[in-house]
């Protein structure tokens, strides 16, 4: 996407999807040590449930993992969305949608007249 906009990208772009390349080795580790534990427990013939802290800190590796594929989605989207000719691109501002990725709790939408006001989610969020 770079070279079809000759341009570098925003850097929360590439900051998104190292962050999403890095949880995703989390959970092939995780993974990783439930199968050779599991394994060792089997041999030893312990019981099945008695030490389940490899499987809960993969469960809580692929929570974290949920989260960075969506940033990474969105993300993309901006890239594509920054990517394509103005003429082409939809009515989301991507610059915006970068923003949002900053300030996950500041979101704004706008009126049909361009003026901005805060969503029903970020007033939920202050109660």
């Amino acid at each position: 996407m770079e070279r079809l906009r000759s341009s570098p990208l925003h850097a929360n772009i590439s900051t998104a999807l190292d962050k999403h390349l890095e949880v995703i080795h989390v959970v092939q580790s995780r993974r990783k040590d439930e199968i050779v534990n599991a394994s060792n427990r089997q041999r030893q013939g312990a019981p099945r449930c008695q030490d389940d802290r490899d499987v809960f800190a993969l469960a809580l590796a692929i929570k974290e993992m949920i989260v960075t594929t969506r940033k990474a989605r969105t993300t993309l989207w901006c890239a594509l969305q920054m990517t394509l000719p103005k003429s082409a691109a939809g009515k989301q501002d991507p610059e915006k949608a970068l923003w949002e990725l900053e300030q996950p709790g500041q979101k704004a939408c706008e009126n049909p007249d361009g003026s901005s006001i805060p969503s029903q989610r970020a007033d939920m969020s202050k109660r």
